[in-house]
């Protein structure tokens, strides 16, 4: 009778530590970054969207206050070995998965900066997607 009660304690307690772990379940985006610019120039931003939901979700937009534009963009090779961006409409973001943003791959693209970005410093992007809806993070300004 002991051993069953101890038993069903631990499989209680599992549960209860299963059900905390919901952060798991979500869209979150991790280890985000801003290179340092100058303002009027143009910047960028890199990150890893993780979704762990169970159904797939889009990336439709990423807005801030510290450019004219904020646009997401790839980056991709042409012939010759020139670099070239094209505009992303969006950004399937696959459920159970990651997509990563980092240089000379997809990244978002501050186009006329409005500010400077100083090592050191903070700014905050908004993401828009399909169904995870608005998620707001700050981004740590620092050297590649």
């Amino acid at each position: 009778m002991k051993n069953i009660s101890v038993l069903l304690i631990l499989l209680i307690a599992s549960l209860l530590l299963g059900a905390c772990g919901g952060s798991s379940e979500e869209l979150t985006i991790q280890s985000a970054w801003a290179r340092p610019a100058s303002v009027g120039a143009n910047g960028a931003a890199y990150f890893v969207i993780e979704n762990g939901a169970g159904t797939d979700d889009t990336l439709l937009s990423v807005s801030s206050e510290i450019a004219s534009a904020t646009e997401v963009h790839m980056s991709m090779e042409m012939d010759g070995g020139v670099m070239s961006m094209q505009m992303q409409e969006s950004v399937p973001v696959p459920a159970k998965g990651t997509v990563e943003f980092k240089p000379g791959g997809l990244h978002v693209m501050f186009v006329e900066l409005t500010q400077d970005l100083k090592v050191g410093e903070t700014i905050i992007l908004v993401f828009n997607f399909e169904h995870a809806g608005a998620k707001t993070i700050e981004v740590p300004i620092r050297e590649p």
